[in-house]
């Protein structure tokens, strides 16, 4: 567990511009497909695209931090847990060692139930370390769903009435290999989010 922040947080950044990409391009598709089926289209020369950059939104929105630090904590509380639980452990198992050296145990019977009580002292650490992960794995979607849902509920909000007929998320992951400066509008986008979240709190 000690690189899973790291991997939480990469796998947010991944995520999150996997699901604005694929948000924005289905509704990209869907204005296409309405478009034909009126028989009418955009001239390629009046549609207007702009981009934010889902990385620099997801290192200073402020919703998205808060959320980060309570991920954060949680893998730590969990992170002290196990390691308490392994000490634990290895101290018991320290104890059975040093009595099977020293011939304490009045049969090989009560041995072999001392050495299948650690056995499954130690599967129960192994799985609690298994269900910690998939708890913060629930943690990490239930997250990025809320971050997805805030961010893309301001953007519809910002380009009401609409201005840009498409809105891409940029990330480093993204197909997005150039951009002009003058389509990005990160800036604007995070200061509406984080002047809207400071009002609803």
């Amino acid at each position: 567990m000690k690189n899973i922040s790291i991997v939480l947080n990469v796998v947010l950044f991944i995520g999150l511009g996997l699901l604005y990409i694929l948000h924005f391009n289905s509704g990209s598709n869907n204005a296409k497909s309405s478009a034909a089926a009126n028989d009418s289209s955009v001239n390629s020369s009046e549609l207007k695209i702009a981009y934010v950059n889902i990385d620099s939104i997801l290192l200073n929105y402020t919703f998205a931090k808060e959320l980060n630090d309570v991920l954060t904590q949680k893998q730590t509380n969990m992170k002290a847990n196990l390691e308490k639980d392994a000490k634990e452990f290895e101290k018991e198992a320290q104890i059975f060692q040093d009595k099977v050296q020293r011939g304490i145990f009045l049969t090989q019977q009560r041995a072999e139930e001392a050495q299948q009580q650690l056995m499954m002292r130690q599967q129960e650490i192994q799985k609690l370390e298994y269900d910690y992960t998939n708890q913060l794995g629930l943690e990490q979607q239930k997250m990025n769903a809320q971050l997805f849902d805030s961010i893309s509920n301001y953007i519809k909000v910002y380009n009401t009435p609409e201005v840009f007929q498409v809105i891409l998320g940029h990330s480093l992951t993204s197909n997005i290999l150039y951009g002009s400066e003058q389509l990005d509008i990160t800036k604007v986008i995070l200061s509406g989010l984080n002047t809207r979240y400071t009002k609803e709190e």
